[in-house]
């Protein structure tokens, strides 16, 4: 089974500047793209779906706003487990753009203790050796070491394996509990070992210092420029992107998660699975929503692995 934790989902409310630029000192006139769900983990869960792989996704909810989330999930998903939250469900206002996207996020609710013990004890009872669970995006005003937590009390003890893709804090408590994979971009990436990540050997000496702090593989992404990977087996990997006309990135690294998540699942070898990660990160990237299965299908050949150590 794969599962994805959505601690601080949001209902995003997006507007559309299309082919224009967004103006930060001037009257933007978008198109109102309506309402959507937000929040890192289900994004993943979403994708899994387009990609046709199942998947459980666990959400914290609350308020009104919790309740729109959950009727738009429950026509997606028909088995997410919710966790209640301390007040309502936040909003996020998001502007997509040609160059930029600007995006407005406060602060999520704290989840109830009785949802955390919730959470705990559904782990406990029924996490498996062979399940991938995705810990993705904000803890929003939960303690920071939650997915440390999590991590070492439920995940650890079975065998199964973590894709970690948080920042900050979240992140860098829970490097030592050895999650199976972090995605750092190049700038993250140099902001995690103290050093300024100018040149690709830059990359490639830090994501080898990264993967000697915890983690068991690790994907630095570097925009345009493609991705290393620092595989589990030792060896390091440069894949290059796919080719085509961006419309927004949002949602991309979500996407290329739940590539790489199919590729695990599914037992493909490492450069195959890294060809699932970037072809999904670019169908989205190239779609208004979310990449569909065929388009993803349809860039899989442009995706060029290197070995390059």
């Amino acid at each position: 089974m794969i599962y994805s934790l959505t601690i601080a989902p949001a209902l995003d409310y997006s507007l559309s500047m299309g082919d224009k630029p967004i103006k930060t000192d001037g009257v933007n006139r978008p198109r109102n793209d309506g309402f959507s769900i937000g929040g890192k983990g289900i994004t993943v869960s979403m994708m899994l779906k387009n990609l046709k792989m199942n998947s459980t996704p666990i959400v914290a909810l609350g308020g009104s706003v919790g309740n729109d989330l959950k009727n738009m999930i429950e026509e997606i998903f028909d088995n997410t487990i919710y966790l209640d939250t301390i007040g309502n469900s936040r909003i996020d206002v998001l502007i997509t753009g040609s160059i930029h996207d600007l995006r407005f996020d406060p602060a999520a609710p704290k989840i109830a203790d009785e949802g955390l013990e919730y959470l705990f004890k559904y782990f406990k009872e029924h996490l498996k050796k062979e399940d991938i669970v995705v810990l993705s995006g904000s803890l929003g005003q939960e303690k920071k070491d939650l997915y440390k937590e999590i991590i070492h009390e439920c995940i650890n003890p079975v065998g199964a394996k973590v894709i970690l893709d948080t920042v900050g804090e979240g992140l860098t408590c829970a490097l030592e509990e050895h999650p199976f994979m972090i995605k750092p971009n190049d700038e993250e990436l140099g902001d995690l070992i103290g050093k300024e990540m100018n040149t690709d050997l830059d990359i490639l000496a830090g994501g080898e210092e990264l993967k000697k702090m915890g983690p068991q593989t690790v994907l630095v992404t570097m925009g345009k420029k493609g991705a290393y990977y620092f595989a589990e087996d030792g060896h390091i990997y440069r894949c290059s992107n796919a080719k085509g006309t961006q419309i927004s990135a949002v949602g991309a690294g979500d996407s290329s998660i739940a590539g790489f998540i199919k590729g695990l699942a599914e037992g493909v070898s490492i450069e195959e699975r890294l060809q699932f990660s970037m072809a999904a990160g670019g169908a989205t990237a190239f779609s208004e929503h979310l990449g569909s299965y065929e388009l993803w299908e349809s860039l899989l050949p442009q995706i060029k692995v290197e070995l390059v150590k």
